[in-house]
């Protein structure tokens, strides 16, 4: 065995065990390094939108970082309005639900042979049967703190994003003063196809999904579903997460349409069947054909990274699950001792680049 074989077996044993070591950390400090990292992949996609706006208006850059500030906020508070106004709208108007929801739970509880009590109202049936309220009661405090921990952390994700597009505008001096030669390019390379290619994903993505939650509301306002911006909301936010961000979607905007149009099957088949026509034409035919190789992640390695970031850092970990490989995988390819894993991950094989 040569030397540099066994200096490439050393290498990937030691990456093996940094990557788990990485983990580990990751999981452990989640409250402070899930800000950090929005706070990066949201700074690299308005990176070259503030870029152009200084250029083409010659505002200084503070300024240009500044506006990001501001449409940022105007954007997280319009998105907390509409959340926390259609919850308060539902839980409003559960007493014109129930009777519904009675119904259909009579029809369950006969079917898989449940005991139903008809002078108790649905909560109480289900409180007997299944023994929910420790579950309720732990949800509650799980999604109090849920709500007080986002909004904490949507102030430090504004300001961490601010800074650091402000201090982005140095990036290519401090790299080039810091590193020499080719490794300075290499590094410089990286992060500029990183960049790009996060804000090729995110902006498509981010079109796809408002395109689903549009064609969603023209679907579900004909048939007068109730709360039909609320649920095509949910369509355009579950849409970042593939697959899995389709499928819960379509699901409880169907349960839903069960619950106001039963008995009547016409419009509750529509809603399951024109969203998920909807899902699979954006999902499976348009949005491949807008990326085209760009991503180049393997299916299976998409799905492997959604349950592990899931797992990691729960639903902002789902969305957050695509761009981090699509970093893992540039980083592979540009180094040469690991160009074997960016053809693994990848959807074809393609030339290694140095």
């Amino acid at each position: 065995m040569d030397s540099k074989d066994y200096s490439k077996q050393i290498f990937y044993l030691l990456t093996f065990f940094s990557i788990i070591v990485i983990g580990v950390l990751l999981n452990i400090t989640a409250s402070f390094a899930i800000p950090v990292t929005v706070s990066i992949l949201i700074s690299c996609v308005f990176y070259p939108i503030v870029k152009k706006i200084t250029e083409k208006t010659k505002l200084p850059w503070i300024i240009g970082s500044l506006v990001f500030a501001l449409v940022f906020l105007i954007a997280m508070l319009l998105i907390i309005t509409i959340v926390g106004t259609s919850f308060t709208t539902i839980l409003g108007q559960y007493s014109k639900y129930e009777n519904r929801f009675l119904s259909i739970y009579k029809i369950f509880a006969e079917t898989f042979n449940i005991s139903f009590d008809t002078e108790k109202t649905l909560l109480a049936n289900l409180w007997d049967q299944f023994k929910v309220r420790e579950f309720v009661q732990r949800t509650a405090i799980s999604f109090s703190g849920d709500i007080i921990s986002s909004s904490k952390n949507i102030g430090i994700v504004l300001l961490f994003s601010t800074f650091l597009l402000i201090e982005m505008k140095s990036g290519h001096e401090r790299i080039a003063s810091l590193f020499e030669g080719k490794f300075s390019e290499r590094i410089q390379k990286i992060l500029h196809k990183v960049i790009l290619e996060i804000v090729n994903y995110i902006s498509i993505k981010f079109f796809i999904s408002l395109a689903t939650g549009i064609l969603v509301m023209i679907l579900l306002l004909p048939l007068k579903l109730d709360f039909a911006i609320m649920w095509a909301f949910l369509a355009f936010i579950m849409n970042f997460i593939p697959t899995f961000g389709s499928i819960i979607s379509v699901g409880l905007t169907s349960l839903f349409a069960l619950l106001q149009f039963y008995p009547t099957p016409f419009p509750i088949v529509l809603t399951f069947l024109g969203m998920t026509l909807i899902n699979l034409v954006l999902g499976n035919i348009v949005e491949p054909k807008i990326e085209g190789e760009n991503l180049g992640l393997s299916p299976f390695v998409i799905l492997v990274s959604l349950t592990f970031w899931g797992w990691m850092w729960g639903f902002i970990g789902l969305i957050l699950a695509v761009p981090m490989m699509v970093i893992v995988k540039i980083i592979c390819e540009n180094v040469s001792y690991l160009n074997g894993i960016a053809i693994l991950i990848g959807n074809s094989p393609k030339e290694s680049k140095e």
